[in-house]
């Protein structure tokens, strides 16, 4: 076989990577996430031009926590709905809650990250991946922390006379403060220091990473990107459970389109965002 293709048909061959399950719960993450910084963030700012410009732009105070509150569950939304898919995942066992194909860190990405830093340096090889990276497990459960705190803090001040029965008054104040200063983190994790850079802004993806929205990759891209994957499912025998002819039809080209409009959106994100980032250090 050669990389990419099938001997004897000559098709194009992918590594199936994303369900349409989970496809369908990262367009959830990415609206929520656009959506709740957008509406959310001026108010940290909310002295600044710019973002009374944003508040009338969708409304003013009250258009904004409208929005904000829809955003919020879409984000209740697919965490529930990925937290439930691994109950069962393991529940049934179709896959180990620890093991190469995990998504729990194990022992292997701290290897990983010391292997990565050495390859930075030109002191030892790349290291060899898995199904899912360091930083891609760093994402999700970085992401799953953060909807917890996030997301607690904010039903607390969405429910004010809830909360003040259970809680003392004071402890709205303090997920005021943890919800914002979360909330600003989490921006700044995401659209600057570590998802884009990761995931889109790295050469072999740049400008952003197809696979979210098509659910597969180019079989020679995906023995370069995991080869101990590879490796591990070709001496088992499960390759074929992955891989597959590429998809052809009306969807591969939704899927660019897709692609290019989330190339553009994301990039007005970041510059929002380094905009947020900057803006207190020189005004």
């Amino acid at each position: 076989m050669a990389a990419g293709t099938d001997a004897r048909e000559g098709v194009r061959l992918v590594y199936r990577r994303f369900s349409a399950f989970h496809r369908f719960n990262h367009y959830l993450v990415m609206i929520s996430f656009f959506g709740l910084v957008l509406t959310g963030i001026p108010l940290k700012f909310k002295d600044s031009v710019w973002a009374e410009f944003f508040m009338d732009l969708i409304g003013g105070v009250e258009g904004a926590g409208f929005v904000h509150r829809v955003m919020a569950v879409f984000n209740f939304t697919y965490f529930f709905l990925e937290m439930g898919y691994m109950a069962w995942y393991v529940a049934a066992r179709k896959g180990p809650l620890f093991g190469p194909d995990s998504i729990v860190p194990g022992k292997k990405d701290w290897q990983d990250i010391k292997g990565m830093f050495r390859w930075f340096l030109g002191k030892g090889p790349k290291p060899r991946f898995n199904r899912f990276t360091y930083w891609e497990k760093f994402d999700f459960w970085s992401l799953m922390a953060g909807t917890v705190l996030i997301g607690g803090t904010g039903l607390m001040m969405w429910f004010p006379e809830f909360t003040a029965s259970l809680l003392p008054g004071v402890s709205l104040n303090v997920a005021l403060v943890l919800h914002s200063n979360e909330a600003f983190l989490a921006t700044g994790v995401i659209f600057i220091f570590v998802h884009f850079f990761s995931a889109h802004g790295r050469p072999e993806s740049f400008p952003a990473d197809e696979v979210i929205f098509s659910g597969s990759l180019p079989l020679d891209h995906y023995i370069a990107d995991r080869p101990a994957e590879y490796e591990n499912r070709l001496r088992a025998g499960t390759l074929d459970q992955v891989v597959r002819p590429a998809p052809t039809g009306p969807m591969t080209r939704v899927n660019s389109w897709l692609m290019a409009i989330f190339s553009v959106v994301a990039l007005f994100a970041a510059t929002y965002t380094m905009l947020l980032v900057v803006w207190p250090l020189l005004f």
